[in-house]
């Protein structure tokens, strides 16, 4: 009796030592990677010649690039701005994707430096900063909807939103949007925008396409 009682015991041990042995065990899942070769934004006058930088993509250790799908065009007789995605998605169903911007302009904007800080004129009347970057026609605004961080005026003590970077295109002399892209706000766009200079002071005006604004136009002024 106490024998078989001994083999019992030893059999449960050795069966809870197993079970132990793997209770830890993780598994690292690696996710794919798409990354652009080149700049993420650009510009080229209009009949220019357009020539995409690649890519590449991987998981881990294993190179994706051969089955990423792109998808747009870039016509360089057109001015307009051009979204080329590229997206790839890994045996185990996992995906990823990176976007370039292109800008077709004319050369009259590509004369032009629209930078500087802009107001809005209505609303929370929040201040926007227009930064010039090293492409002709492209820009970066740092609070394209004229936003405050608490929704009170900066007249009233409001501090503007500075952390909504977006890339801002003026693709000829009195037109300038924001194409689709991903921001701190979430997917934002800004659409039939025009500048106009011809006032006592430059000025811009949009529509934001975010699903925290509405779909007035938003006039901002060069301060």
């Amino acid at each position: 009796m106490k024998k078989i009682l001994f083999i019992t015991l030893l059999t449960a041990f050795v069966l809870s030592s197993c079970t132990d042995e793997t209770a830890g065990v993780s598994h690292i899942v690696s996710y794919p990677v798409v990354k652009l070769k080149g700049d993420a934004a650009l510009t080229l006058l209009v009949n220019g010649t357009y020539t995409d930088a690649g890519f590449t993509a991987t998981k881990g250790t294993t190179d994706l690039s051969s089955s990423v799908k792109v998808t747009g065009a870039v016509d360089p007789t057109k001015t307009g701005i051009y979204t080329i995605t590229y997206s790839v998605t890994d045996a185990d169903g996992y995906s990823a994707s990176a976007r370039r911007y292109v800008g077709v302009i004319t050369a009259a904007a590509a004369a032009l430096d629209i930078s500087g800080t802009y107001r809005r004129n209505a609303g929370a009347l929040g201040y926007a900063i227009v930064k010039k970057t090293s492409y002709p026609g492209l820009y970066t605004n740092n609070n394209p909807g004229g936003a405050t961080a608490d929704g009170t005026s900066t007249a009233a003590g409001g501090v503007s939103v500075t952390n909504i970077v977006i890339y801002m295109f003026q693709t000829d002399a009195t037109v300038v949007s924001a194409p689709s892209q991903s921001s701190t706000a979430g997917e934002f766009a800004c659409t039939g925008g025009v500048y106009d200079a011809t006032g006592a002071s430059p000025l811009y005006k949009w529509v934001c396409v975010n699903s925290g604004y509405g779909t007035s136009v938003r006039t901002f002024i060069k301060q």
